[in-house]
This record gives structure tokens, C-alpha cells and sequence, in this order.
């Protein structure tokens, strides 16, 4: 079977996305969010491949000698995991292994997470089911880029990720008597507001 490799080179804002979140990371440490806005056809796909690989090997400072995160988990809110988004990654991959897709279980994603896996792409559905059963993360720090912000990442199934990665299981009883309620909008136009502040 032949196979053929292609050199692509990304386009300026796609660059400027990437290069822009890492400084930032690399300033800010662990803990922070990042909104990226893609129009349709800008090639948000090959973003995400990048930003992923990228934070796969990153170091805070140079001479450290830990990355920054533990792994880089890759979420769609489809049900079906995106063959573009998972193909678009594995492409970029330059060591076999690296890219570890879920597409088969949750105990696919248990065991890509607690053997800390470089780079994870699973769907957001699958998280639920191991909320309560990931003591052996503690400690890990991951990096999360969520594909698309479509309703579903509101509610429970955005919570139980939340559950899953911070291992605190404490609070999670806890929120579980609480009603939980994630409004992107909400949180897309404080943002809009709290920059127009800053500038």
C-alpha cells in the first residue's frame, strides 16, 4: 500500500492561535480557560492538531524537567467520535502512539487516562460513566480543548468531566445535591464585557 506525506504549512490566524495560547500557558501555568472562535471552513480542525501536539510537549520553563501537562484530552460533544477531528490529529503525529483515540468504551478512556496517554480524543459522553472511579489521577494535570460549543456541553455531561479531572470527589457529591447549569452564551458575553473593560 502506498502512502504519500504532504508538508502543510498553517494559515496566519491558525499560527497566531496557536503560538497565543502557548504563551499564555507558559505565563499562566495550569488552571486557565481559552476561548477560540473558528468560522466555518477556517480549518479549526487543523488548530486543534496543532494546539494538541504542541501542548503534548511543552515545558513551562526550560529547564524543567516535567511537561506541563500530563496529557492533552481532546473532546467532542458528538455522540460518534468525529473521524475528521480524530484523522486530522493522528495525522500530525509524528511517534505511533502518541494519539490514543476513544472509540470503542469508557473503559478505553479509564485506561488511556490513569496510563496517561500524551494526547486522548474522546467524546464527552463517554466521562459519566467513569466519574466516580479515577482516584488514580490525582495529581495529573491535563489540558482540555473542547471541539465545538454545542448545548450538550451544558448540564450533566460538562459536570461529570469536571468530576473525572479534578479528582475531587468530595465536591463532586456535593454538587451532585446542587443543581448544575453551564449557559455558554452567559459565559461568552461576560467575556466579550470583561474585555471590552481591559481595553
Amino acid at each position: 500500500e502506498k502512502t504519500t506525506e504532504a508538508l502543510i504549512f498553517p494559515r496566519y490566524h491558525q499560527l497566531d492561535c496557536v503560538r497565543e495560547i502557548l504563551t499564555a500557558v507558559k505565563a499562566d501555568g495550569t488552571g486557565k480557560n481559552y476561548l477560540v472562535q473558528h468560522s466555518a471552513g477556517s480549518g479549526k480542525s487543523n488548530t486543534i492538531a496543532w494546539l494538541s501536539h504542541k501542548l503534548a510537549s511543552l515545558y513551562q520553563k526550560d529547564s524543567d524537567t516535567n511537561r506541563l501537562f500530563d496529557s492533552i484530552i481532546v473532546v467532542t460533544d458528538r455522540r460518534i467520535l468525529d473521524s475528521q477531528l480524530q484523522n486530522t490529529i493522528k495525522q500530525f503525529e509524528q511517534v505511533e502512539g502518541v494519539v490514543r483515540p476513544i472509540d470503542i468504551d469508557s473503559k478505553q478512556l479509564k485506561t488511556a487516562l490513569e496510563s496517561g496517554k500524551d494526547i486522548i480524543i474522546s467524546t464527552l459522553q463517554k466521562f459519566p460513566v467513569i466519574a466516580k472511579n479515577m482516584i488514580n489521577l490525582k495529581g495529573r494535570k491535563f489540558a482540555v480543548i473542547i471541539d465545538e460549543a454545542h448545548s450538550s456541553q451544558s448540564g450533566e455531561s460538562s459536570k461529570h468531566l469536571k468530576e473525572v479531572l479534578s479528582v475531587n470527589l468530595e465536591e463532586a457529591e456535593k454538587e451532585d445535591a446542587k443543581e448544575f447549569e453551564f449557559d455558554l452564551e452567559d459565559e461568552v458575553t461576560e467575556e466579550i464585557i470583561t474585555r471590552g473593560k481591559q481595553a
